[in-house]
């Protein structure tokens, strides 16, 4: 796999002025200096949370002019490491040291700042490091949050135990910048994965590229007459099975609005896929109900989704004067959270009942996903609509299936855009997108969360460069965790790429 390379997004990332050094705790934290009773400002803001005891250096700069710089961190074993220089940044080796030495304990952080030739303390805190590792992969789409169409987008991979990051796919490898999204992951695994490829220039060229062990092949998707195309996907945890949204979706932009723009889908129904027979099922077929956004519970026994209500006040309308109605109402269309039962012998579904009312709140609400032990559900709410990314508002929330209770998760949203979120393996761990930092970019962040559903306090994912959330000009999109690397070679999925799309057969 090829690694990314700053100089591949096109974007400048500045000389590390202020390189950390690794030095001598003893002889270099001074010996004299005055306490403040001042928290350090450090970006990212990794103050008082709790880190994974597997996660790679969470580097950060100190903002604040100084003439120099000195952070100790000190673990309860009596291990230290010091580090001088404006952006702290950690030696991997030592780092791994500290945290597996005090996992399930907690690590001191000391900032030392010299101003006017005198040495200040600011206040010491403390991060806690847990017992549950972090699942130790990331897959992401980086995307230029843009609305233009023809701008390069790649599906890469992150190791968050160190900052090995590579893309294993790459849209302008196929020469027309065509979309790529929607990847999915069956059960936390590479062994079996697909993603979205779609081609503006040529439709018959694309499809969804699927991946079985160290193989791919590309399958079409089209479910009606319309040639509506299979999209959202979500892989059964066992089995050959994935559902999908098919989604005419569309766009439009605000004027006057601080929101740019407003998606919507004209028609949105459920399929499911037999991957390896490319057989498809209607799972729904109706014109006034709008499902999307498929979600597996861990046992593959029920399907979760989201579902909109829209009725054309004049019922024999035309498509076109439907979608015309579709544009002046739809930012007042509304989604629930909805559940079927599912059996695999017959492939059939239950009769949808309702997880979340959002809608009956005048709130919609998004991107369900249940948690390992089947005992969460979390999803983004937003004021309306099926794009929470677009809304400052949006928030996640989180329901205890098992006893009712529902609420805000406050412990881990912002004021910004809080939405995609991914379960890590073990259910205490959850990584999500976020655009709190400048409401145009989402960057990733990752949050500790315990029997109760109780989260810490996210952190943003470590970068080598910690300023790299401010400097990287692309987003993080669809957040994924992994359990494993993957393994197929890039080459591999980009022949596929450019090989005809196998034919689905409607059942």
């Amino acid at each position: 796999m090829t690694k990314i390379e700053s100089i591949q997004f096109a974007f400048v990332v500045s000389a590390v002025v202020a390189t950390s050094l690794l030095v001598g705790c003893s002889r270099n934290v001074p010996s004299a200096y005055d306490e403040t009773d001042v928290l350090p400002a450090i970006y990212p803001d990794y103050v008082e949370t709790t880190f994974p005891p597997n996660i790679a250096p969470a580097n950060f700069m100190i903002e604040e002019d100084a003439e120099a710089y000195i952070v100790k961190l000190s673990g309860s074993d009596g291990s230290t490491i010091c580090v001088s220089g404006q952006k702290a940044i950690f030696p991997e080796k030592k780092w791994r040291k500290l945290l597996e030495a005090n996992r399930g304990g907690k690590f001191s952080v000391e900032v030392y700042v010299k101003i006017d030739g005198k040495w200040l303390k600011r206040r010491k805190y403390e991060n806690s490091i847990s017992d549950d590792s972090a699942d130790p992969y990331l897959a992401y789409r980086l995307i230029e949050p843009g609305y233009d169409y023809g701008h390069r987008i790649v599906l890469a991979q992150r190791c968050v135990e160190n900052f090995d990051e590579r893309v294993f796919f790459d849209n302008r490898s196929v020469g027309t910048s065509p979309c790529v999204n929607c990847h999915s992951f069956q059960d936390r695994k590479t062994e079996r994965f697909l993603f979205h490829f779609r081609r503006m220039d040529n439709q018959s060229m694309g499809g969804t590229i699927i991946v079985e062990g160290k193989s791919a092949k590309k399958v079409g998707g089209n479910v009606d007459a319309n040639g509506i195309t299979c999209s959202y996907p979500a892989w059964r945890p066992t089995g050959d099975f994935v559902a999908f949204s098919s989604n005419y979706t569309r766009q439009f932009f605000h004027s006057l609005s601080s929101q740019k723009i407003e998606v919507f889908d004209a028609f949105s129904d459920l399929v499911l896929l037999d991957s390896a027979k490319n057989e498809l099922t209607m799972v729904t077929q109706t014109k006034d109900e709008f499902e999307v956004f498929p979600h597996w519970s861990p046992d593959g026994s029920t399907l979760y989704y989201c579902s909109a209500h829209f009725s054309p006040k004049t019922p024999q309308s035309t498509d076109s004067e439907r979608l015309e109605e579709m544009v002046k109402h739809a930012t007042e269309l509304r989604y629930s959270v909805y559940k079927m039962t599912f059996d695999e012998s017959s492939r059939t579904f239950g009769s949808p009942e309702i997880v979340v009312d959002a809608a009956g709140q005048e709130r919609s609400a998004l991107f369900p996903r249940i948690s390992p032990d089947g005992k969460f559900l979390v999803y983004t709410l937003s004021e309306s609509g099926v794009f929470p990314i677009w809304r400052p508002e949006a928030d996640l929330y989180i329901k205890n299936l098992e006893t009712g209770e529902e609420r805000a998760w406050k412990e881990v949203n912002s004021e910004d855009s809080d939405s995609y979120h991914s379960w890590s393996s073990t259910g205490r761990w959850i990584v999500f997108s976020s655009r709190r930092e400048d409401g145009q970019y989402t960057r990733l962040y990752m949050s500790h969360v315990d029997a109760e559903g109780y989260a810490s306090k996210p952190f943003m994912l470590p970068q080598k460069d910690p300023e790299h959330g401010r400097l990287f000009l692309k987003s993080y999109n669809v957040p994924e965790i992994m359990v494993e690397a993957i393994k197929i070679d890039p080459r591999v999925l980009l022949e596929t790429a450019k090989k005809p799309a196998e034919p689905t057969r409607n059942l």
